[in-house]
């Protein structure tokens, strides 16, 4: 049973867009469903998901110029919000790239016990690039929670930490499904991907270019694309140079998208890195398979091989090609990994995840 008067401030980029911040809005109705008093604490003035709790949004404070003198009061203010609440845990789910500005909010600005959420391979996202310093950095850290094993043991290989901890990303799966009866989409057969183009590391031209050499187009498959960023307008000059206008289909952001997943014939992913793609996960929830790189990470401890999908080499776009192919030509290997698609997540339900949060912080 939880132990009453836990509160805990969740550190965010934003509340829109992408992945962290996903799973901090979800992970804030779960935590305030068991009690928790749960305040979001986000950096840019962006907020197009739900949440549960207080928001104090810092995006609000900051002017045109960014200047120093305006950097130095956001970091006066966030320290006085933090002091007036004195929460009993720090969440932080930010990208901290910037070093000096990070051992100040870590030896300084965080007084409570925080925890480091790390949720990319890439881990220059969140510790410097020299590792004495990365290794450092935030020796003050209540722990870390990593999205997947393999990160976890680089994390603890290269810098030396010891509380470091997996949790995975939560789905809510009964939402995700009434989410993707909402609405109806494309009569076509369908390939989907989906994920911010701001630049290439989801490597959508990759993906467009398997889907090109493949038999997908021959037997009346299109390619849907959701997303948004600098990225796009590359992706649609390849597109045109390929002359398949008509089969690769670019839709935009969505706010949702789970009547896409729902209706694909498999999600794809092609990413160079990732943590623990939402991606996959939500793809898999409301029943469709999945096609995926063996990037790092992620895919390797999401995909059960041939079961609910395709873990492709890594990087290999013939192999990507391969596995495109073999998904539609052999049914009763697509209608397996369609049976086992849901059940295969169930591990990732919000309540079993959050469980684990709230066993790390000792508090369940």
């Amino acid at each position: 049973m939880i132990q009453p008067g836990l509160k805990i401030a969740l550190v965010g980029d934003m509340l829109s867009r992408g992945g962290a911040e996903k799973v901090q809005a979800r992970l804030s109705f779960y935590f305030e469903a068991q009690g928790v008093e749960v305040h979001h604490i986000i950096v840019r003035d962006e907020v197009t998901y739900d949440f549960a709790g207080v928001l104090f949004n810092m995006g609000k404070l900051k002017n045109k110029s960014n200047g120093f003198l305006n950097k130095y009061n956001r970091l006066k203010a966030l320290r006085k919000y933090l002091n007036d609440n004195q929460f009993d845990f720090i969440i932080d789910f930010r990208v901290k790239n910037k070093f000096l500005q990070e051992y100040i909010i870590a030896n300084w600005i965080y007084k409570s016990p925080f925890i480091m959420s790390i949720r990319s391979f890439d881990t220059n996202y969140y510790f410097p690039k020299n590792d004495f310093l990365a290794s450092r950095i935030y020796k003050k850290a209540f722990g870390f929670i990593t999205v997947s094993k393999a990160l976890e043991t680089a994390i603890r290989t290269r810098f030396k930490y010891q509380n470091v901890n997996t949790i995975y990303n939560p789905i809510v799966s009964e939402d995700m499904k009434r989410l993707a009866e909402a609405s109806t989409v494309s009569d076509h057969k369908y390939f989907l991907g989906i994920g911010r183009m701001e630049n290439s590391v989801k490597q959508f031209d990759q993906m467009i270019a398997a889907f090109h050499a493949s038999e997908a187009r021959t037997h009346g498959y299109k390619l849907l694309l959701i997303g948004e960023g600098l990225f796009k307008e590359k992706l649609e000059t390849q597109v045109r140079d390929l002359n398949i206008e008509n089969d690769v289909v670019f839709i935009g952001p969505k706010s949702n998208p789970f009547p896409y997943y729902k209706n694909a014939y498999a999600t794809l992913l092609t990413s160079r890195n990732e943590g623990f793609p939402n991606v996959l996960i939500e793809s898999l929830a409301v029943g469709t398979p999945i096609i995926s790189y063996d990037c790092k990470s992620g895919p390797a401890e999401i995909i059960s091989q041939r079961t609910n999908g395709l873990l492709v080499k890594n990087q290999s776009e013939e192999s990507f090609i391969i596995a495109l192919n073999e998904m539609i030509s052999d049914k009763e290997l697509y209608n397996t990994c369609k049976l086992n698609a849901s059940k295969s997540v169930e591990n990732l339900e919000i309540g079993k995840i959050g469980d684990q949060w709230l066993e790390f912080i000792h508090w369940k």
